[in-house]
């Protein structure tokens, strides 16, 4: 089977195109390029009927970061097996491309996290080969490395129809009824936090969602502003009630990083 592995990154993004193709060519794989949504491509009537859909207010990069996937979950959906999907600002590390190749034949998997932000997951351990996954209860990664079957991109998708735009991640971690798991140690970092697992500071690190500091748009009126804090309280009650019921059958642990060069 050949494992697509899809990498997210506007083409203007010279730089960090140039550091996949040099990772790709090291590890041995043909990434895929699928253009990011830019802000060019959003709309303001767009933006606006879709910023308001989470906890709170959304930046213009996040809806189009969010778009970039769900672009790419409408195709993997439609296909016949998993598939890689990368952002362009991560680092991949361990044995990387034999590990994702044998994650694929997980036959009890819709979603694969194969990145760490340092965060602890919880979740329950498994292993496949001589990997070790986290079958997961509650998570907090980001959306920057992950395996993804079409089941998965279809649940995804659903969710989608039923509850509109979110942050990326966010939206991935607070998905349930799937089959998720973590790999641990994750073989994949986002830059911008790869000094913090002993790597140095990169160049081009720094994601246009956080030089964009503020939400470009103003909730219309005290309904949509009530939608928001309601939908934010209902998931930090959500997240405290997986972690009260689940205390005594699964464990709470931080996920490390493995690096290419210290496997």
């Amino acid at each position: 089977m050949t494992l697509p592995v899809h990498i997210i990154s506007l083409a203007s993004a010279t730089h960090r195109r140039a550091y996949q193709t040099a990772q790709a060519q090291r590890l041995g794989f043909e990434p895929q390029w699928s253009d990011a949504v830019s802000l060019h491509d959003i709309s303001d009537a767009f933006f606006h009927q879709h910023a308001f859909q989470w906890q709170r207010a959304l930046k213009r990069t996040e809806v189009a970061c969010f778009m970039s996937h769900l672009q790419l979950w409408q195709n993997i959906a439609q296909s016949d097996g998993p598939a890689v999907v990368l952002e362009d600002d991560v680092v991949l590390g361990g044995n990387w491309l034999a590990d994702v190749q044998l994650l694929a034949t997980h036959p009890q998997a819709d979603f694969i996290c194969l990145e760490t932000w340092g965060k602890k997951t919880l979740g329950n351990a498994d292993t496949l080969g001589h990997l070790t996954l986290r079958r997961l209860v509650l998570n907090s990664a980001g959306a920057a490395a992950y395996v993804l079957w079409p089941s998965g991109a279809r649940h995804l998708l659903a969710r989608y129809e039923r509850c509109g735009v979110a942050l990326a991640d966010a939206f991935i971690n607070q998905t349930q009824g799937w089959r998720i798991w973590q790999l641990v140690p994750a073989n994949v970092v986002q830059m911008s936090v790869a000094p913090d697992f002993g790597l140095p500071p990169m160049d081009h690190s720094e994601s246009m969602i956080a030089r964009e500091q503020h939400a470009s748009a103003i909730a219309p009126s005290l309904a949509v502003r009530w939608h928001m804090k309601e939908r934010r309280l209902l998931g930090e009650l959500d997240k405290a009630w997986r972690q009260l019921s689940t205390v005594l059958i699964c464990k709470r642990t931080h996920v490390p990083f493995i690096n290419h060069e210290h496997r």
